[in-house]
């Protein structure tokens, strides 16, 4: 999601709402038959003013709940609401997880490549009373106005899911932490299962799944862990490796539902750059590329690719194939044709492994005694050259 965000004044916004306005891509909205979205007043969002044009309620949703869920959960500003079908077919909600959605909005900050934090734009701070008031106005002019007028069961068991730092090729441990905030003892069923998800929301097949019944004494707490192995998840992974945790469960004395779900991806390594000597505007220049290849399987049909504004046009390295834990160096050529701070980027792809990625910023000096910039025009952008490995090494 872009967020560009305008002054101008909208007939449609009242005068204390003409602030800012917000306007987001990619356009798969459907507006009076036209895909576009907004503009739509930021502060309108903030307060969750949903009646207000444009496309308030879809621009809501996104900056406050940009997730997708399983038909049995939907989402609400920052909350995030279990239903559960009844046997009768209607629907019946078991519980309201908060502070689930939108806990971070950030953009680009202008002038560098930092993270600027803009949440304070769309949303008030977590918890408190005008947050709160935001997502019950915003639901009292939704499909379900009284989401929030039964909240079933009392809440003393809370559950919080914890994921190490998955790294791609390695086992992972995912665990849920149960505390007891009742002064009775509490019996808790829980069902752990995970699956992999597309960059969509779209999850896959259920590959990894246990039941665990846990004794809580009064004010206790404790942890339900699951290990997942390398050679389990491996068939299953898709586009950018990102993994779907569904945790459900109920307390057997209270009847309180516990429900919570968690994404994560596994981290794939970065690739190192490291430039060697300075960098003069038409001079040429060495590049140094180190990459230790993270899984225990051999990489098939490796492409590096080497590109920079102002450094290099897109360049295309065949590299083959790359061992299990294997390390290999890299060493490329170039030459700046712009003055200035630059950047040069480069990505591994292959059938067993992609986002893969590294960048270094590169100073480039002008050239001695010349003006202006050094013209690559017909410049060879190697395509598909087959790349010879400068060294590898094992683990």
């Amino acid at each position: 999601m872009v967020d560009i965000q305008c002054q101008s004044a909208m007939k449609e916004c009242v005068r204390d709402l003409i602030i800012r306005q917000a306007d987001l891509s990619p356009l798969s909205h459907l507006t009076l038959g036209i895909f576009c979205c907004g503009p739509c007043s930021v502060e309108s969002i903030k307060n969750g003013l949903v009646y207000m044009k444009y496309d308030t309620p879809f621009i809501f949703a996104e900056v406050r709940a940009g997730l997708q869920v399983p038909s049995w959960a939907s989402v609400v500003n920052s909350d995030k609401v279990y239903w559960q079908r009844q046997d009768d077919g209607s629907f019946k909600i078991v519980y309201v997880e908060e502070k689930a959605i939108g806990t971070l909005i950030v953009t680009k900050a202008i002038g560098s490549n930092m993270r600027e934090d803009i949440t304070y734009l769309y949303k008030h701070p977590e918890g408190s009373d005008a947050e709160r008031k935001a997502v019950e106005t915003a639901t009292a002019h939704g499909s379900k106005p009284n989401v929030y007028a039964n909240r079933g069961s009392a809440e003393d068991v809370a559950m919080q899911v914890e994921a190490q730092d998955a790294v791609m090729g390695q086992d992972l441990m995912v665990s849920v932490m149960l505390t007891n905030h009742s002064s009775s003892r509490r019996t808790v069923k829980l069902h752990l299962y995970l699956s992999v998800t597309f960059y969509t929301g779209v999850t896959g097949t259920i590959f990894k799944e246990t039941k665990k019944e846990v004794e809580l004494a009064p004010g206790a707490l404790d942890r339900v862990t699951m290990p997942v192995a390398y050679k389990e998840y491996r068939p299953h992974l898709v586009d950018q490796g990102a993994m779907l945790l569904n945790v459900s469960g109920h307390v057997k004395e209270s009847g309180q539902v516990l429900a919570k779900q968690h994404t994560f991806r596994l981290r794939t390594p970065d690739l190192s750059l490291t430039l060697l000597g300075a960098a003069v505007v038409g001079q040429e220049c060495e590049v140094q590329i180190v990459f230790k290849n993270p899984l225990p399987v051999t990489l098939t049909n490796v492409v590096f690719r080497l590109e920079g504004s102002g450094l290099q046009r897109p360049k295309i390295l065949n590299v083959g194939d790359i061992g299990g834990n294997e390390t290999v160096t890299l060493r490329q050529t170039f030459v700046p044709v712009r003055p200035g701070p630059r950047q040069l980027i480069a990505s591994l792809d292959s059938p067993q492994l992609s986002q893969v990625h590294g960048v270094i910023q590169v100073d480039v000096a002008p050239a001695p005694g010349a003006r202006g910039f050094f013209s690559d025009a017909g410049g060879d952008s190697h395509l598909g050259e087959i790349i010879p490995m400068a060294s590898r090494g094992g683990a």
